[in-house]
């Protein structure tokens, strides 16, 4: 039962109300393909998440632990860098305009700006203060957003909106393309936030010599969950394709949660989703606040932190929702390969790797997805700036060709190439000279 318990409150902390607009827009867009669609998304969004939580877990749950494979300075900017997407560059200024965006499209006129100053102003203060608001939000109210969403889940396959266009694309191409949404979930980065807290709970609960194997047990009841609701939105997205043309993503839920529900159905799903939105916000500033205070060695205080985390979301939060998932996505791109290195590396078992072989594979990647980055992050600043510069263009006309040529052609995913041929000539190099080291951790 216990297990169970620890599962549940994972699942609840994955499942941000942000989560519930990505799959519905590929079921949208991909049509009758939406299960392919939905497969691509579930393997980095819900697959990724629970091998990360394990790999933390082998940690038990020591975040600098984990990342400090990728050596000091690295390993440092991974945490910087994560701690930016899901805190104010990503998920925190998202859960703001989720909700302004949710209330403007079910008819309340209400200005971005000023109700991201009210959101904000009440989660900072519930941050900063011990308040039982944000248990009560989370006990109650997390659990009326998960009643709604599935009563709205299992109407909406029963009875299907409408029927689903044809869309014809290569299966390959739907699937990459919808592995890298999946990082917009950004599950598998927030799981080195969350996976602490859930070790702690195992060792609270007296499970402290089995800690791996109930994260495990926990994991997979969170994880099933996000999969079949993944899924089930997915497929909600698809059945609409042919009724509705070009809702944006917040919109789509909100079409679909009031032709099920509605006009007065889906009023209890947008409250409980604001609120939840409360929940995840005030949660993310709190645990933010409190890593960026371990990262500069107390240096910074919990009280600064929080401040400049919440005005930072609030300037965000008013480019609207897809505009922040535009903005985010060349940090993401930096990011998530060298978390699924760092995942897999540590997985593997930190003892058994050679210093010379992850030093090259953590370079190599580092190189590869910081040029993709740059690349994509010029034409997100262009496009939010509504700016065309000669020079910017040169810049990512330049990176693209050799980024072409270093990936083998490989534009969704350019840094698998390069490492599994880094990685094959280290090793050859490594066995060939006897040079094997452990890694010396304390470095």
């Amino acid at each position: 039962m216990d297990i169970i318990v620890i599962g549940f409150a994972l699942f609840a902390m994955f499942f941000g109300a942000g989560n519930l607009i990505f799959p519905p827009m590929l079921g949208y867009t991909y049509g009758n393909n939406w299960l392919y669609a939905g497969i691509g998304f579930t393997i980095v969004g819900v697959g990724l998440t629970l091998i990360a939580v394990i790999s933390v877990a082998k940690s038990h749950g020591n975040i600098f632990s984990f990342t400090s494979l990728a050596g000091n300075k690295l390993s440092k900017v991974i945490i910087f860098i994560i701690a930016l997407c899901i805190g104010p560059l990503g998920a925190i200024p998202r859960t703001a305009a989720t909700s302004s965006e949710m209330l403007t499209s079910s008819g309340f006129n209400i200005s971005p700006l000023v109700f991201s100053i009210i959101f904000f102003f009440i989660s900072l203060c519930l941050a900063l203060g011990e308040s039982s608001v944000v248990d009560f939000i989370g006990k109650f109210l997390t659990p009326l957003l998960l009643i709604s969403l599935f009563i709205m889940i299992i109407v909406g396959v029963i009875n299907p909106i409408g029927e689903m266009k044809d869309v014809n694309m290569h299966t390959g191409k739907i699937l990459s393309n919808s592995m890298l949404e999946g990082y917009n979930t950004m599950d598998a980065l927030a799981a080195l936030a969350f996976t602490p807290i859930i070790v702690k709970s195992i060792v609270k609960k007296g499970y402290k010599n089995e800690i791996l194997k109930k994260t495990i047990e926990a994991s997979f009841v969170a994880v099933i969950g996000l999969a079949l609701v993944y899924m089930s939105l997915a497929y909600l997205g698809a059945s609409v394709s042919k009724s509705v043309d070009g809702l944006s993503r917040v919109e789509l839920l909100n079409f679909i949660s009031k032709e099920i529900l509605g006009s007065k159905g889906r009023y209890i799903l947008l409250i409980a989703l604001i609120l939840a939105c409360f929940t995840t916000a005030t949660g993310l500033i709190s645990s933010i606040s409190e890593i960026f205070v371990k990262y500069s060695n107390n240096r910074l205080s919990y009280k600064f932190n929080a401040c400049l985390i919440t005005l930072t979301s609030l300037v965000l939060s008013v480019l609207g929702v897809d505009s922040i998932v535009e903005f985010t996505g060349p940090f993401l791109q930096f990011a998530y390969p060298l978390a699924i290195l760092l995942v897999i590396f540590n997985l593997y078992g930190k003892n058994k790797l050679d210093k010379i072989l992850v030093r090259n594979s953590f370079i190599t990647v580092s190189i590869v997805s910081f040029i993709d980055a740059i690349i994509s992050f010029i034409s997100v600043i262009e496009k939010l700036l509504n700016i065309n510069f000669e020079l910017f263009d040169a810049i990512q006309e330049a990176l693209s060709n050799i980024l072409k040529i270093i990936s083998i052609n490989n534009k969704d995913f350019p840094w698998v190439y390069p490492l599994i041929i880094v990685f094959i000539l280290t090793l050859i190099y490594v066995n060939k000279f006897n040079s094997k080291t452990n890694i010396d951790l304390s470095k």
